[in-house]
């Protein structure tokens, strides 16, 4: 019995969000799309853990890598390596591979809320 396409949903999933951050970045250089404020940062008046990101993706969109560092270095960082998970994506899916597990590791949830909280510390230590 033939083996059904594995379908790339990751690729696919990042290529439609980079789609989307690009017509939203290019929308709000353009003056054609006004962006609302972080609500964390508007009522408690500190910045979240995504804060500068929206800034970022602008940044990035205009081509200005170091200014979207200084917005959010994570969401850069990210940004550069979305190219690689979506080839790997599509490697995966051409050649019939599952996807892997995911870990089920107390060691990787910490160290995944401990990068979280790195980056919203950042974000608030430097007032963006």
């Amino acid at each position: 019995m033939k083996q059904a396409p594995r379908i790339p949903w990751l690729a696919l999933g990042l290529a439609g969000a980079l789609g989307l951050g690009g017509l939203l970045a290019w929308s709000a250089t353009r003056g054609l799309l006004s962006l609302p404020p972080c609500p964390s940062k508007t009522l408690l008046g500190i910045s979240c853990a995504t804060c500068g990101g929206t800034r970022a993706a602008v940044a990035m969109w205009e081509g200005h890598l170091q200014e979207a560092f200084h917005w959010h270095p994570v969401a850069v960082v990210l940004a550069l390596l979305t190219p690689f998970a979506m080839a790997w994506d599509l490697v995966r899916a051409w050649r019939g591979w599952p996807y892997p597990d995911l870990p089920d590791h107390l060691v990787w949830r910490l160290a995944a809320l401990a990068a979280f909280l790195a980056t919203w510390a950042l974000q608030v230590a430097r007032g963006i």
